[in-house]
């Protein structure tokens, strides 16, 4: 297929009007309603409707509720300066999945929403989530396990205080969790031990006097639900800060490939290295110039190499299509990656760079998922 969107969609007004030369493919973008009209981040949908019109294609915003057995759909398309508008549009023929947390992933209207793509034979990606203990054992299926830190599951102290008797400090992480919330560190001293709980912009901290009262303190750090316990490994250190790499993959055609990564630096009062918990970025040649001088390129070509490799291990392990997730990489001293995180709905990547290719790399996924050879 090689036909081409040429639409002009200035001067659409009302859902009504059908602004649209239906001459060629469109795709969507389907995120949650909202009472704005949908969800998610309106900047980076902006740039994947750009990159499309680069390259001829229309691209649009659908919510569940628009998600039906017809040839035209409604959706948002961008018309102007923060001038979105619902109009008739074409049904696309892939759409990319930005539902924008687990929950609404798992309501009742985006369920039907889905098995209404798949009765339809419209291919979607990114098909759901990762479950964090499902994402180790497939690293660990290939033989990577080397690249994981000492992980089980959390059982209250007790397992805590395992690993603690091997390393100087232990993660609690959230099985379902995103963007650091919910992570609690633990750290021994003697007799004495330091919790840390990630909170939106800081961490807070407990100094526990005996390992009978840390259960409980460890219950009031922890959110609701699941957790892992995974050994910290000691990661180099940026301007003092303990900092790790946030690596970008798509796969737009047969093999994974690394858009980009950026260093991220954690915050000073934040046990995580997320900007959004106060986290700061860093450029990844400065930093890994600094820590390992002359080797920095092979350091470099070794986090490439382990998370090309990574992300084909978990997307052999998942169902539907997986074509792009973001890997966070601590990286030793020795140069050795080690896998922390990997996350199936990247947030949109500060750097500019990273972020236009990943755009661009949105709309070529989209187009192998239905060989258009454009």
């Amino acid at each position: 297929m090689s036909q081409t969107f040429h639409g002009n969609v200035q001067g659409a007004q009302t859902v009504g009007e059908m602004a649209w030369r239906s001459d060629g493919p469109a795709f969507a973008i389907f995120t949650a309603d909202h009472p704005s009209g949908f969800a998610g981040s309106r900047r980076y949908f902006r740039d994947i409707i750009a990159a499309g019109q680069k390259r001829g294609f229309l691209v649009y915003v659908i919510t569940p509720q628009f998600v039906e057995e017809g040839s035209t759909w409604q959706g948002y398309v961008r018309v102007g300066y923060r001038n979105w508008r619902r109009m008739w549009l074409p049904r696309p023929l892939a759409v990319y999945n930005r539902i924008p947390n687990r929950a609404l992933e798992a309501s009742a209207t985006v369920q039907r929403a889905r098995a209404t793509f798949e009765a339809m034979g419209i291919p979607f990606f990114n098909h759901r989530y990762f479950n964090k203990a499902k994402i180790y054992e497939a690293i660990r299926r290939v033989g990577l396990g080397q690249h994981l830190p000492e992980t089980t599951r959390f059982a209250g102290a007790e397992s805590v205080m395992d690993l603690l008797n091997r390393h100087g400090a232990v993660y609690l992480k959230p099985v379902g969790g995103s963007i650091g919330r919910g992570i609690v560190r633990v750290e021994r001293r003697g007799d004495t031990f330091d919790v840390w709980a990630q909170r939106a912009h800081r961490a807070e901290h407990w100094s526990i006097r005996d390992a009978a009262a840390l259960d409980e303190a460890l219950r009031r750090a922890r959110f609701p639900g699941a957790y892992v316990a995974q050994a910290a490994v000691p990661v180099i250190r940026f301007e003092g800060r303990p900092c790790d790499a946030r690596v970008l993959l798509q796969r737009p055609g047969s093999s994974w490939q690394v858009v980009g990564y950026g260093i991220r630096v954690s915050g000073d009062e934040s046990i995580t290295t997320h900007v959004p918990n106060g986290g700061h970025i860093a450029d990844r040649w400065t930093v890994l110039r600094q820590v390992f001088g002359s080797r920095s390129e092979e350091v470099d070509a070794r986090l490439v190499s382990f998370t090309r490799s990574a992300a084909a291990a978990i997307e052999r392990s998942m169902p539907g299509h997986v074509r792009e997730m973001s890997i966070d990489v601590g990286i030793d001293e020795a140069g050795h990656p080690w896998l922390f995180e990997a996350n199936a709905k990247p947030m949109r990547f500060d750097e500019p760079d990273i972020a236009r290719r990943a755009s661009a790399g949105v709309i070529d996924i989209l187009r192998d998922l239905v060989r258009v050879t454009r």
